[in-house]
């Protein structure tokens, strides 16, 4: 027999060039060296305007308005957000910026600098894009997946939300300093690189489901599958060490995390790269999650949902034989129930309105759910294979997850065990993005893989 092939996995240059909006990634030590001439080369500037928080401009803020000054580059303004208490990627900061930046002399030819990791670059390349201005990142830490992506995940009127704007023109990323960020925002970033596992279970639970009519169920796109997942279980296993401070891991864990974002670029949305796990965090983050008065990071909130999300995928295809039994007497509710029982789960929530219009608008009628379902049924064997194959096992993922640093237990993050599992139920609402959750609720399953997963000794304990 001939030796099995192994799927081909490209480099950060190969996804960089299938990026439609980021010219160029520099990755290296004294990187922000090369700041003055990516402006000259990138941008037709009469000065920069400096974002970052208190933290993020010692780690590096400070140095990049050295290397300006030095060049004879104008700073036209800095703001400097506090270091404590820790940023919130509130739209009201977008707001802000957006009031004064055009104000200032060379608008609309200043180019932002964001300074930090995931909220700060989120702020600006939201304001950067509402404003028509190009824009240059600073990462400090190899935190999130949110770099290179055109996209910036917001809490707007209290809902989560992935905001479509441009990405960063050009990034200047300084090893060095990335290198020096504290163990937690690296634990952070390998958690988010964890998370798309699932991103591609559901992707693969998705297309099948997709393929008989359920709404925002694409079609695997082979080209971003292969920039995501064909190098992903060995990008893990060698930024392992990343919060230990160990220089190749995290540059592994950055590289890994951009390539990512540089996916999305070239499809559009997070699909490729965000999934149920996601859906548990975003949850979270509306409820502004803290842990002794301390926000928990979005990595750390996304682990945790990576684990829920994996036991709940986990059991749902524990059977070669086919998928689990609808619960007993359960019904499909119709469109007032569903409104009701959406607006329950969200009363009080300033998210209410938006969940329960995007709860309803992906509510497929009884046909077409069973459409999706015999769909399922019928492939089953192929579909569990392909999940299976994918999908790190629980027991697996939780042990490489706390050798990286990860928070494996929900309350770690400040979250009761029974208060995490109870979560899926909101986090099924919130999105009109097929994954598993929505196919163990069509299939009437859901309340009964929650109950296995409360009565096991093996998840999230």
């Amino acid at each position: 027999m001939g030796q099995e092939t192994k799927p081909p996995v490209l480099s950060l240059e190969d996804c960089l060039k299938q990026a439609e909006e980021t010219k160029e990634l520099i990755l290296k030590p004294r990187a922000l060296e090369e700041i003055p001439g990516l402006l000259n080369k990138f941008f037709s500037n009469k000065g920069a305007c400096l974002i970052a928080d208190r933290n993020t401009f010692d780690a590096a803020g400070r140095k990049v308005r050295e290397i300006l000054e030095g060049a004879g580059i104008k700073i036209a303004w800095e703001h400097i957000f506090p270091g404590e208490p820790r940023l919130h990627a509130e739209y009201s900061h977008v707001r802000e910026m957006k009031s004064l930046i055009p104000a200032l002399p060379g608008y609309p030819e200043l180019v932002p600098v964001a300074i930090g990791s995931g909220t700060v670059n989120d702020l600006v390349k939201c304001a950067a894009h509402e404003l028509k201005l190009p824009y240059l990142c600073v990462p400090t830490a190899a935190s999130v997946d949110g770099f290179t992506p055109n996209g910036a995940a917001l809490l707007m009127d209290g809902f989560k939300q992935t905001v479509p704007c441009a990405a960063p023109l050009v990034l200047a990323a300084d090893t060095e300093i990335i290198a020096r960020a504290p163990a937690f925002l690296s634990s952070s970033g390998f958690g988010d690189l964890a998370s798309k596992i699932i991103a591609g279970t559901d992707w693969i639970i998705a297309e099948k489901a997709g393929s008989a009519g359920a709404p925002q169920a694409p079609a695997i796109d082979p080209l971003c599958w292969a920039m995501i997942q064909n190098g992903l279980t060995d990008a893990l296993n060698r930024s392992v060490k990343a919060a230990r401070g160990d220089s190749e891991a995290i540059n592994t864990l950055f590289k890994s995390l951009a390539v990512t974002g540089f996916a999305m670029q070239h499809y559009k949305n997070s699909r490729p790269v965000s999934g149920t796990e996601h859906l548990f965090s975003h949850v979270w983050e509306m409820e502004d999650l803290s842990l002794n008065g301390v926000p928990v990071t979005h990595g750390h909130k996304v682990t945790i949902g990576t684990l829920a999300a994996t036991a709940f995928t986990e059991l749902f295809f524990a059977d070669p034989k086919g998928p689990p039994s609808p619960g007993r007497g359960f019904t499909r509710p119709s469109r007032e129930d569903r409104k009701a029982e959406v607006s329950a789960a969200f009363k009080g929530s300033r998210a209410h309105d938006g969940v329960v219009k995007t709860a309803i608008e992906k509510l497929m009628d009884d046909q077409k759910a069973e459409t999706v379902n015999q769909a399922v049924r019928d492939s089953w064997k192929e579909l569990r294979d392909k999940v299976l194959d994918r999908l790190l096992p629980y027991a697996e993922l939780r042990a490489l997850l706390e050798k990286a640093g990860c928070p494996v237990r929900p309350e770690t993050i400040g979250l009761t065990r029974d208060y995490a599992i109870a979560t899926a139920r909101r986090a099924q609402m919130i999105r009109n993005k097929y994954c598993i959750l929505d196919l163990s609720w069509d299939m009437g399953n859901f309340e009964a893989i929650l109950a296995k997963i409360e009565g096991s000794g093996a998840y999230l304990r």
